[in-house]
C-alpha cells in the first residue's frame, strides 16, 4: 500500500539548494491566471500559485498536500493529522521549527481534514522572513525527522486533542452519524483518529506515510500578499525544484459508498446538560454542479431567522439554536443539520419534527426571492474574502482538495445562477427518507434510492476558466507606528466625542470602522448588568420598520458586516464594507442604534440561546475552570458591580431576564454623547464626518457619563478541585492577582516576562508541558492588565487527561515559581525580544486590530507613539531588571490552584 524509501539523500537536498542553485533560472512560463492570480508548474510537479498585493503589509506561505482521512488505511486511524504535528518536531537543519517560525513573527498553523493537510504562515512582508518561509517548507517537505522519541511525546498531546474533543456530547454525535452514515467510506471516520491508533502507529509507518504523500507532485504551493513576483518564483525554484519527482506512483482512493437504503438512526448516552438532534443527508462531491444549489438548500433550512428549520424548531422553542453545514469534498460528501434542543423539549420528538420539516421542503416552493437573499449573503462572504490576500490564499486550500483551486471561482459563478427551481430539484433529490441518518430505521417494501452522483471530470471543467471578476488593488503602507500616526487625523466630533481618521488605499476598497460608546455611572448601572451584557445581542434583531430577516437581508445586500459587544457603562461597534457602501451602511446603523425593535419573540429565541450555551457549561471543564479562577482573582463582593458570579448563577440570571428590561435598559442609558470612533481604509473623510454626525445627532445619553473604577482586593490562596464526571478532559490552571497598569513603568518588563512564560511559541509552560513531557495538548499562560485600573491578573494553564492533571499542575507551580525567583535566560531574552517586537509589527499590519486600537487611544489620550515606545523599553530590556519586576510584583503572593475533570 505505501510506497518504498526513495533513492536519494533526503537530508541534504534542500539544505544545499540554496547554496548550489543559483537565484535566477529560465523563467517559468505561467499555467493560468485567475482574478490576479497565477499558476505555475515546477518540473518535479510542484504546482506553484503567487498572488500579489502589494496593499498588504505581511506575507502569507501555504503549503497543501493532498492527503487527508479519506487516505488512510487499516490501522492509519488519524495518521494523517499526528503527521501533521510531527512535521512541526524539526529537520537536522532546524531543530525547533515552532522557535524558528516566532523568530520570524509569524503567525502559524498546520490543519488536517479529510482531503487535504495544509501548513501556512503569515510574516511581516521583508525578504528575509520570505526566503525563510520558502525555505523552511522545502526543507520539511523532505527532511522532517519523524523520530519514534518525539513520537512518544506528540502521541499523548494527539491523545490529549482526542479527549478534548470526546468531552463534547453534540460533536461526538455529529461523529457518530457520519460513521452510520458512511458504511465503508472513509468519510465515516474522525480526522482526529482512532485512539488505540494514536497510541500505537510506529514511527517507520508514520514516515513511509509522510514520504508516500509529502512530494513535491502531491503539494500546491500558495504564496499571497506583498511579494516581487519574479524574485520570488526564481526562489521557489531555487529552494524546491532540486527535490526530485519521486517514483512511486500515488494510487486513487476508490471506495464508493453505495446508495443508502433507509434511514438510519444513532442513539447516543452521555454525561451532558444539553440534548441535541441532528440529521445527516448525502450529497455530491463538492465539485458537483449541484454543490452550489445544495449550498443554497442548506442555508434556506437553517439560516436565522428566515430559515424553514429555524422557523420551525427554534423559534417554537423546541430547539436553542440549530446549525447546517454543507461539506464540500472531493468526494460524496453530506449536508448535516445540528440543533440544541431546548430543556423543555425530548430530542427524540424534537428529530421526528426536524426529519419532517426537511424533507417536507422537497414538496413545498421557495421563492426566487428567499433564493436571492441567501446568494446575496453567500456572494458576500466571497466577496470579502477576496479582499484578504493572505486568508483567501490558505482558502485556496479546500478548493484545491477537490481537484483544481481555480473550483473556488467556479463555485462562486455557479452560485450566482441557482435558482429556486435548481434549489427545488436538490431537494427532491437529496432529502429523502432513504437518504437520511438519525432517527429510527423503518423497512419499506419499495425503498426510494438518492443516486449520488460521481465526482466530475475536474481537469476538463476548469482547464480554459479564466474568472469573471476583478478587484480593486490597494496602496503599499508600511504600517509602522510612526507611520500610522503621520497619516492619522485626531478631532473632536463633539463636546464628549472624539474621531480618529486613517484614510488609505485598500484592497477592494475595504473599510472599517470601530465605535466605543458610554453610558452611565457605576450606582445608576449596578442593577443593570445583565441587561447591559445582554443588550448588544438584540440590537441586529431588528430595527425601525425592519424585522431580523429585513435588516440582515439589506446588511447583506451593502456587502457589509455589522456586529455589537459590551456590558455595563460600554456599548462597542464594528463594521466592515467598503467605499461604495459606507455611506448606506452608516445610514443603516444609524437606524439600529436610534430604533431598535427588541421584538419578544426575538428576545425569547436569544434568551433560550445563551441558556443552553450556560447549562452546557455547568459541567465542562474548561468553562467551570475559568469561571472559578475570575472569581478568585477578582473577589467582589455581591454587592458590586464588578462581582463574578458563578455558572449556576449566570444562568439563573439569564432566565430571569425579560424583553421589557432590556427595553427599558437601553431606554434608561444609551445615547450618542460619549464616544470615540475611529475608521481606516478607503473613505472620503468629509464625508464619512457627516454620516457620523448624523448617526450620533439627536441621540441623547439620558444619564452623563462617568467611567466605572475597578479597584484592586487581593485574592486568597487555595486549591480547588472540580468534579466533572466523565469528562475524558481536564483542565489545570493557577493564578493570582496583583496592582499594575499599561502606565506603570514595570508594564513592559512585566509584560515581555509573560510572554516568554506563556504566550511564546518556545514559552516555558508550552515547552515543559507539551513539547517536552507530553502532557498537555495546550498549554500557556494569559494576564488581564488594565490602562488605568490596578486590579491585575497573572494565571497559566494546561489541557491535560485527567490522569495526568496533578502531574500537569506540579510542572506548572515549578514553571512559574522558577520564573519568578530566576528571572529570564540569555536565550529567552534574546530570542524573545526579536519575536515579540515581530508580533507587534504583524499587528500594525492588522487593519482590525489597529481600528481597535485607534478607538481605545482615544479614550486613553494615546497615540501609537505609546507601542513605539513600548518597542524600545522591550528592546533595552535586560535580565536584571525582569527579575527585580518578578519579584516586586509576585514574590510572596497568594496563587488560586483549580483542577478541573473527571480526575482520579
Amino acid at each position: 500500500m505505501l510506497s518504498p524509501m526513495l533513492k536519494f539523500s533526503r537530508t541534504t537536498i534542500c539544505t544545499l539548494a540554496a547554496v548550489l542553485t543559483p537565484l535566477s533560472s529560465q523563467a517559468l512560463e505561467p499555467d493560468t491566471q485567475v482574478e490576479g492570480i497565477t499558476e505555475f508548474q515546477l518540473d518535479n510537479g510542484l504546482q506553484v500559485l503567487l498572488f500579489p498585493d502589494p496593499a498588504s503589509s505581511t506575507v502569507t506561505v501555504n503549503v497543501t498536500y493532498q492527503v487527508g482521512s479519506r487516505h488512510e488505511g487499516r490501522g492509519e486511524k488519524g495518521m494523517a493529522h499526528l503527521l501533521e504535528h510531527m512535521v512541526f518536531k524539526g529537520t537536522p537543519t532546524t531543530k525547533n521549527i515552532w522557535g524558528a517560525l516566532e523568530d520570524h513573527g509569524a503567525k502559524f498553523n498546520g490543519t488536517t481534514w479529510v482531503d487535504r493537510t495544509n501548513y501556512y504562515e503569515t510574516l511581516p512582508a521583508t525578504e528575509e522572513n520570505l526566503e525563510f518561509a520558502l525555505a523552511m517548507e522545502a526543507d520539511r517537505m523532505v527532511n522532517s525527522l519523524i523520530a519514534a522519541e518525539d513520537l512518544e511525546k506528540e502521541m499523548t498531546v494527539v491523545r490529549n486533542e482526542f479527549e478534548m474533543g470526546e468531552n463534547n456530547p453534540i460533536g461526538v454525535l455529529f461523529d457518530r452519524m457520519l460513521s452510520t452514515a458512511y458504511l465503508w467510506h472513509n468519510y465515516g471516520f474522525s480526522t482526529i483518529g482512532n485512539r488505540s491508533d494514536i497510541e500505537r502507529v510506529p514511527a517507520a509507518n508514520l514516515k513511509r506515510f509522510y514520504q508516500t504523500y509529502y512530494q513535491p507532485d502531491n503539494a500546491m504551493l500558495v504564496v499571497a500578499g506583498n511579494f516581487d513576483p519574479e524574485a520570488t518564483l526564481a526562489r521557489i525554484e531555487a529552494l524546491f525544484g532540486p527535490i526530485p519527482r519521486p517514483e512511486r506512483t500515488l494510487e486513487a482512493t476508490w471506495t464508493e459508498e453505495p446508495p443508502q437504503d433507509g434511514p438510519r438512526y444513532i442513539s447516543l448516552e452521555r454525561v451532558g446538560d444539553v440534548a441535541a438532534a441532528g440529521l445527516v443527508y448525502h450529497i455530491p462531491p463538492g465539485a458537483h454542479e449541484d454543490f452550489a444549489a445544495i449550498q443554497v438548500l442548506q442555508e434556506l433550512l437553517t439560516s436565522e431567522p428566515a430559515g424553514v428549520a429555524y422557523k420551525e424548531l427554534v423559534e417554537t422553542g423546541k430547539l436553542a439554536a440549530i446549525q447546517g453545514y454543507s461539506f464540500a469534498w472531493a468526494e460524496p460528501g453530506v449536508m448535516l443539520l445540528l440543533g440544541q434542543v431546548s430543556p423543555d423539549s425530548d430530542p427524540v420528538t424534537v428529530e421526528e419534527t426536524m426529519h419532517t420539516v426537511v424533507e417536507e421542503s422537497g414538496s413545498a416552493a421557495f421563492s426566487e426571492e428567499e433564493v436571492e437573499r441567501i446568494k446575496t449573503r453567500l456572494l458576500k462572504d466571497i466577496k470579502l474574502s477576496l479582499t484578504n490576500s493572505g486568508k483567501i490564499g490558505v482558502e485556496l486550500s479546500e478548493w484545491a482538495a477537490l481537484g483544481d483551486w481555480r473550483l473556488f471561482f467556479l463555485h462562486r459563478d455557479r452560485l450566482k445562477a441557482v435558482t429556486a427551481a435548481d434549489v427545488q430539484r436538490v431537494a427532491q433529490a437529496y432529502l429523502l427518507e432513504s437518504n437520511r441518518t438519525a432517527g429510527v430505521f423503518i423497512p419499506t417494501a419499495e425503498p426510494l434510492r438518492a443516486t449520488i452522483p460521481v465526482a466530475p471530470d475536474v481537469v476538463a471543467m476548469t482547464k480554459d476558466y479564466e474568472g469573471t471578476e476583478e478587484i480593486e488593488q490597494g496602496e503599499a503602507f508600511d504600517a509602522t507606528p510612526e507611520n500610522i500616526d503621520a497619516r492619522t487625523t485626531r478631532e473632536q466630533l463633539g463636546e464628549h466625542v472624539k474621531l480618529a481618521l486613517l484614510p488609505k488605499k485598500t484592497r477592494g476598497e475595504s473599510v472599517r470602522l470601530h465605535a466605543r460608546i458610554h453610558v452611565g455611572d457605576e450606582a445608576s448601572l449596578i442593577d443593570w448588568v445583565d441587561a447591559t451584557s445582554f443588550l448588544p445581542d438584540m440590537l441586529m434583531r431588528g430595527a425601525g420598520d425592519m424585522d431580523y430577516q429585513a435588516l440582515q437581508d439589506q446588511i447583506d445586500t451593502l456587502q457589509s458586516t455589522i456586529s455589537f459587544s459590551g456590558g455595563p457603562g460600554l456599548l462597542e461597534v464594528d463594521v466592515v464594507t467598503d467605499k461604495t457602501n459606507l455611506a448606506a451602511t452608516l445610514e443603516l446603523l444609524t437606524t439600529i442604534l436610534h430604533a431598535p425593535r427588541f421584538d419578544k419573540s426575538e428576545f425569547e429565541i436569544v434568551q433560550k440561546e445563551n441558556i443552553s450555551a450556560l447549562e452546557e457549561g455547568l459541567s465542562d471543564p474548561q468553562t467551570l475552570a475559568m469561571r472559578a479562577l475570575s472569581r478568585a482573582t477578582r473577589p467582589f463582593p455581591t454587592s458590586s458591580i464588578h462581582y463574578e458570579p458563578t455558572q449556576q448563577e449566570l444562568l439563573d440570571r439569564m432566565k430571569a431576564l425579560t424583553a421589557e428590561q432590556i427595553k427599558s435598559c437601553y431606554d434608561k442609558f444609551y445615547g450618542g454623547d460619549y464616544a470615540e470612533i475611529a475608521a481606516i481604509g478607503d473613505f472620503d473623510p468629509d464625508e464619512l464626518r457627516a454620516s457620523l454626525k448624523k448617526m450620533l445627532g439627536g441621540w441623547e445619553t439620558p444619564i452623563p457619563y462617568t467611567r466605572i473604577a475597578m479597584p484592586f482586593i487581593e485574592n486568597k490562596s487555595g486549591l480547588d478541585n472540580i468534579d466533572t464526571p466523565d469528562k475524558k478532559m481536564a483542565i489545570v490552571t493557577r493564578s493570582t492577582n496583583f496592582s499594575l497598569t499599561e502606565g506603570d513603568p514595570e508594564f513592559p518588563a512585566f509584560d515581555f516576562a509573560l510572554y516568554t512564560l506563556g504566550q511564546s511559541a518556545k514559552s516555558r509552560l508550552l515547552n515543559k508541558l507539551r513539547h517536552e513531557g507530553g502532557l498537555s495538548y495546550g498549554a500557556g499562560a494569559f494576564s488581564r492588565v488594565s490602562a488605568l485600573d490596578p486590579g491585575a491578573t497573572l494565571a497559566g494553564y494546561a489541557i491535560c487527561a485527567p490522569e495526568n492533571a496533578r502531574k500537569a499542575l506540579d510542572v506548572m507551580v515549578a514553571e512559574m515559581d522558577g520564573w519568578i525567583a530566576d528571572g529570564l535566560t540569555d536565550t529567552e531574552l534574546e530570542e524573545g525580544k526579536v519575536s515579540y517586537i515581530l508580533q507587534m509589527q504583524n499587528d500594525f499590519a492588522n487593519d482590525a486590530k489597529v481600528v481597535g486600537n485607534l478607538a481605545l487611544g482615544l479614550e486613553l489620550d494615546r497615540t501609537f507613539a505609546y507601542y513605539a515606545d513600548l518597542m524600545a523599553k522591550i528592546e533595552s530590556l535586560d535580565k536584571a531588571s525582569v527579575q527585580e519586576v518578578l519579584t516586586s510584583l509576585f514574590a510572596g503572593k497568594n496563587f488560586y490552584e483549580t483542577m478541573a475533570g473527571d480526575i482520579p
